[in-house]
């Protein structure tokens, strides 16, 4: 039955290869905007509750077998990596040095020491 219509009927399930070529011609802005309509999407349809019940069911049933891939979407999503690196601003150290023309004054920010580097011999 053809209604006249040039419209595509967008189909289900995987965009052909195609398709996600064509995402990389994409600007920065509509990436992000594009991004931003699927998250939106995805907070306002009425089964995403469902669907994250689903993964953390899939995730903690040893039995399943995809828990490995549940487990890490959900470990990728839900923990900061920030937080597990040796590079978190907790080991962050600030040195600050101060002179003029004949003194100078060095503030060690490891250890809060103040070092006044006047020669007085």
């Amino acid at each position: 039955m053809d209604n006249g219509s040039n419209t595509e009927v967008s189909k289900g399930g995987r965009p052909s290869r195609q398709d996600l070529d064509n995402t990389s011609n994409m600007t920065k802005r509509e990436q992000a905007s594009a991004l931003k309509e699927f998250r939106k999407r995805l907070l306002l349809n009425p089964r995403s509750p469902k669907l994250l019940e689903k993964m953390f069911d899939t995730a903690f049933d040893d039995e399943h077998k995809q828990q490995g891939l549940a487990m890490k979407l959900l470990a990728d999503r839900l923990m900061p990596l920030a937080g597990f690196t040796a590079d978190g601003k907790t080991n962050a150290q600030v040195s600050i040095n101060i002179s003029g023309l004949n003194d100078g004054v060095t503030i060690d920010g490891s250890t809060g020491t103040v070092e006044d580097s006047d020669d007085e011999s």
